[in-house]
């Protein structure tokens, strides 16, 4: 997900339409993979909006396709919605050996009916030693505990490297 955000988004006719800020899941359980609801694009004059996925005809090749209908009322978050780069990167979590480490990114795929889901997540064990940072392993989504609670002390670092090649304005919004 972190190589999308940025992206822009495209209409049909090939003109711009915004660019990409987040991507909505639903976090159903631990177990369960959390199914993806939809992108909040940020359109001219930073309204942020909701942009169903079932819309979205392309994602790839550094740029997001849609079918040219877009809602322009302004994205408000519910309950039971997570944005996925902003509310679970940089989130620590538990290792399947017992270990804590943090997420710095996540994998969406397709399943063959179409829907779209986070499946495997990046995530860095913390270091032994004062300093040091641990391994790196890519886990799928049920080996990992800690995703689906709230989290008070959220970090930034892994947050702030995938904004990393946003515009300045952008990132100040």
């Amino acid at each position: 997900l972190s190589r999308i955000v940025g992206q822009a988004v495209f209409d049909p006719a090939g003109d711009q339409v915004g660019e990409l800020r987040d991507v909505v899941v639903a976090v159903r359980s631990a177990t369960q993979r959390p199914r993806v609801l939809g992108i909040v694009v940020e359109v001219l004059g930073r309204r942020r909006v909701f942009l169903p996925i079932t819309r979205v005809t392309s994602l790839g090749s550094g740029q997001i396709i849609t079918t040219g209908v877009l809602n322009v009322r302004r994205f408000e978050q519910r309950s039971t919605e997570t944005l996925a780069i902003h509310q679970l990167l940089d989130r620590t979590v538990t290792l399947p050996d017992g270990t804590p480490g943090t997420v710095y990114d996540l994998a969406m795929e397709q399943d063959p009916r179409r829907d779209w889901y986070i499946s495997t997540l990046a995530v860095q064990a913390a270091g032994k030693r004062f300093g040091r940072r641990g391994p790196h392993q890519v886990l799928e989504w049920d080996e990992v505990k800690g995703l689906t609670g709230a989290e008070t002390t959220q970090g930034a670092t892994h947050l702030l490297a995938t904004m990393d090649e946003m515009r300045a304005a952008g990132v100040a919004n």
